[in-house]
């Protein structure tokens, strides 16, 4: 896949992590101004109330799609994946070249990272991201292959950004249990940029160090900062997705879903594909288990062509 799989727009959720460049002034509004009469002022004040709520009423309203659980259909596909169709695709249509998948080197000097006593998948998303939104796709049925999802819902991307509306999931009030990973998620921004989830200091000062080169790329002229990004253990990391939005284009959940069960259809070899890549990098932290997901031949094959 190409090297722009990054959303460059959605670094303002990266941004308001860093403590300097990304926070926005607080200005009064203009009718606190103390030379206003107080009659002035509530006349005013209910001008203001009335045009706001006008306005409401002529926007889209975007914030319902969350609210939806995945589909059983949906469910059944992405949170018990088919180990034949899985190990038929391969790597598919991926390029370990081009994978946004990165080994955080020695020389970073970064621990271990773990979390109740497991090695942890730490991921920074938002939900307006058309990337975070192709990305999701594949950590849900890479991570269903370790442990169990529950509480996920329905999201889509922005529909003011690139890759319009793409069909996707949100880990906001989701769960994930597993013997073997912890799965940390934190949604930045809600599909309106507003915010939603707050990275600890720790997350952020992690997301500040290895999101930029140089263990990540230059991307068109952008020193780095952007979305997704995961950690996982701290011994890989990725930004961006390893495959365009565009492959889950003018496709509903379902369908989408449905076209997982063919290996050789477009959706399946870079959703799979890179489900299958990710597999293999959680594989190489947990000490490949469970053998019976990382001492396969197709993950055992995909595991030598991880970056070193």
């Amino acid at each position: 896949m190409p090297q722009n799989a990054r959303n460059t727009a959605s670094k303002k959720a990266l941004q308001k992590t860093k403590g300097k460049g990304g926070r926005h002034q607080e200005v009064l509004p203009w009718w606190q101004s103390t030379w206003l009469l107080g009659g002035v002022v509530v006349v005013v004040i209910a001008v203001v109330l009335v045009f706001v709520i006008g306005q409401k009423t002529q926007q889209p309203q975007e914030t319902g799609i969350g609210a939806k659980p995945v589909p059983a259909g949906v469910q059944a596909i992405i949170l018990h994946p088919d180990v034949k169709v899985l190990d038929a695709v391969g790597l598919g249509s991926i390029k370990p070249s081009q994978a946004q998948v990165y080994k955080v080197p020695a020389s970073a000097k970064e621990p271990f990272l773990r979390s109740n006593g497991k090695p942890e998948f730490f991921y920074l998303g938002a939900e307006y991201c058309p990337y975070c939104a192709a990305e999701r796709w594949s950590f849900i049925i890479a991570l269903s292959r370790f442990g169990t999802f529950s509480n996920l819902h329905l999201m889509q991307s922005s529909s003011t950004d690139v890759y319009a509306n793409t069909n996707t999931f949100t880990f906001y009030g989701s769960s994930y249990t597993s013997k073997y990973v912890s799965f940390v998620p934190v949604e930045g921004e809600d599909r309106n940029q507003n915010p939603l989830q707050t990275p600890t200091a720790s997350q952020s000062a992690l997301v500040q160090k290895l999101d930029y080169p140089p263990y990540v790329p230059t991307v068109q002229g952008s020193p780095g900062g952007a979305i997704p990004f995961f950690s996982i253990a701290n011994q890989y990391i990725g930004s961006g997705s390893g495959y365009l939005p565009s492959v889950l284009s003018g496709l509903d959940w379902q369908q989408i879903a449905n076209q997982l069960k063919n290996p050789k259809s477009t959706v399946a070899q870079a959703v799979l594909g890179n489900a299958n890549y990710l597999t293999a990098a959680i594989c190489k932290v947990t000490a490949k288990a469970p053998a019976n997901v990382c001492t396969s031949p197709m993950i055992t094959s995909i595991e030598k062509q991880l970056p070193a």
